[in-house]
This record gives C-alpha cells, structure tokens and sequence, in this order.
C-alpha cells in the first residue's frame, strides 16, 4: 500500500505541480487539497493514462481521500494471484497443456 499512496502522490504532484513537496496522507482529503469534483476527473484521467486502464464512473465517485486513490491504483496494478482472480485463464492455459501432450495431437 506505501508504494501505492507514493505513486498516488506522484500522480497527484504531476496533474497538480502546485502540491510538489506537500505531505500527503492516506486519510488526506481532496477537498482539502482545494481539488474538486472537475479535477477529481483530471487526476482519473491521469491515472487512466498511466496504467493504461480504464477506471469506471462510480470507482472515480468513490474517490475522496489520498487513501481511496491508493486502492484504486492498488486494484489496476495488482497481479492475477492464481484461479480465484481469474479461473477461465487459468482452465484455457490447462487445456492448452493438456493439447500438448504426446497422445493428445489433433
């Protein structure tokens, strides 16, 4: 989560230069920040370009705290942790093993 709220913070700097070098913290509200609704916006299209993601409409509503974009950034960037994030993956990459074996050729 730390290297999640620095690079929220970072994003932050970027869209906003006029908040480079304040501290921010997880509980840190945008409001606070003088940012608003319409800069909410700028700052998840900075973030949607960054990752190379898209961020739905009420995910961005639900940001208001350095900590809420944290765990947003967080859930883009996270890594697959096996069958439970993403089970049909994981069964097509087992059938593709299985075509591969001897006895299995098409």
């Amino acid at each position: 989560m730390n290297a999640d709220l620095a690079h929220a913070s970072d994003l932050i700097a970027e869209v906003f230069p006029r908040l480079e070098g304040c501290f921010l913290a997880a509980d840190t509200m945008l409001i606070d920040l003088q940012i608003d609704s319409q800069d909410k916006w700028r700052l998840v299209l900075a973030i949607e370009e960054d990752l190379g993601c898209d961020i739905d409409d009420a995910t961005a509503e639900g940001i208001f705290t350095i900590g809420n974009l944290a765990q947003v950034i967080a859930a883009r960037t996270a890594l697959p942790r096996g069958p439970v994030d993403n089970p049909a993956l994981y069964r097509d990459a087992e059938a593709d093993g299985a075509a591969l074996l001897p006895g299995h050729a098409a």
